[in-house]
């Protein structure tokens, strides 16, 4: 949509009154439970999203970046002020968030870094921080003004902040991903109840019913599911190609293909019944669970043969 140029004025506006917030290290806000930070300083990419990116992009990349002159765009900007105006809100969430994970609470001051140039719009930074590239979500989901992008945000938040819980859980549980089927079952469970919290709505069932559009998907992955799992409980010794390709999707791409994240989002929507507590079991579970939940849920062709796979392997 080309941009009219009394919106441009706008932007430009916005801009020049951001200018002091966003050469500030923090944003100003009235809870200090969630801090909203943005990641310029002295016009450029600060040194901490520097590290926050370091196991997402390439050293090349992230040094290419680092020498370039940078403020936020207009549009940019307009993300950083909707989401500095959620900062009270999400910390209501915060509760509601923990209850899969029963007695996990993050009593610590939680971080929300606003950075750019990077490729996913939202990340998770060591045990307290929430990254959002507000190129990425300009580039993934237009102008921050849009009617959608305010539940959005909310969403994407969730998604983030239910990692920084797993995470919390995984260390208090000792987990141990020994093998690499260890670690695929972790992503699933871990992208998926990320993406049980930040799915739009129209994927989810209504009264154990799944919409069209959602067993379309499903019909869709679950092949490609079984087909991966089969595979890596099957492969003694994967090289790293192998595993790479069996990675492929799992959780990233369109939702539609993501033959990890989204079946396992469904499910624990299914086990949930609007009831989030029901999760418990499931997220206690740990890795573990994502077997059962695909004998319980995959159509009978497939469960016959990731079974058969199973019972190859013990």
């Amino acid at each position: 949509m080309k941009k009219s140029f009394a919106l441009f004025g706008t932007c430009l506006l916005l801009l020049i009154s951001l200018k002091k917030t966003i050469a500030s290290e923090f944003t100003s806000i009235d809870n200090d439970t969630i801090i909203i930070k943005t990641a310029i300083e002295k016009d450029h990419i600060s040194s901490e999203w520097k590290d926050a990116l370091k196991t997402r992009m390439t050293k090349k990349y992230i040094d290419s970046l680092s020498g370039i002159k940078k403020l936020f765009t207009g549009e940019e900007a307009g993300w950083l002020t909707l989401i500095n105006s959620k900062a009270m809100r999400w910390n209501s969430f915060r509760d509601s968030l923990a209850i899969p994970f029963s007695n996990i609470v993050l009593n610590d001051t939680i971080n929300i870094l606003l950075g750019c140039g990077g490729a996913d719009d939202g990340f998770t930074y060591q045990l307290r921080t929430v990254c959002f590239d507000l190129t990425a979500l300009q580039t993934n989901y237009g102008n921050a003004d849009l009617p959608e992008n305010n539940e959005r945000i909310d969403r994407l938040f969730a998604h983030e902040y239910t990692h920084l819980l797993h995470k919390a859980w995984a260390m208090k549980k000792n987990l141990s991903l020994r093998v690499f089927r260890d670690s695929i079952l972790w992503e699933c469970i871990y992208e998926g109840i990320g993406m049980y919290r930040s799915l739009n709505p129209r994927w989810l069932p209504v009264k154990d019913s799944l919409p069209t559009t959602t067993l379309s998907a499903l019909k869709e992955l679950y092949p490609v599911f079984t087909k991966r799992m089969t595979a890596i409980f099957t492969l003694s010794s994967p090289s790293d190609e192998e595993k790479q390709k069996l990675n492929a999707n799992l959780s990233r791409g369109p939702v539609q293909k993501k033959w990890g994240a989204l079946p396992v989002a469904i499910w624990l929507a299914l086990e949930a019944k609007g009831d989030h507590s029901n999760l418990i079991r499931w997220i206690e579970m740990g890795p573990a669970c994502i077997m059962i939940l695909a004998l319980k849920y995959l159509d009978e062709k497939n469960s016959k043969k990731l079974k058969a796979a199973l019972e190859s392997t013990y």
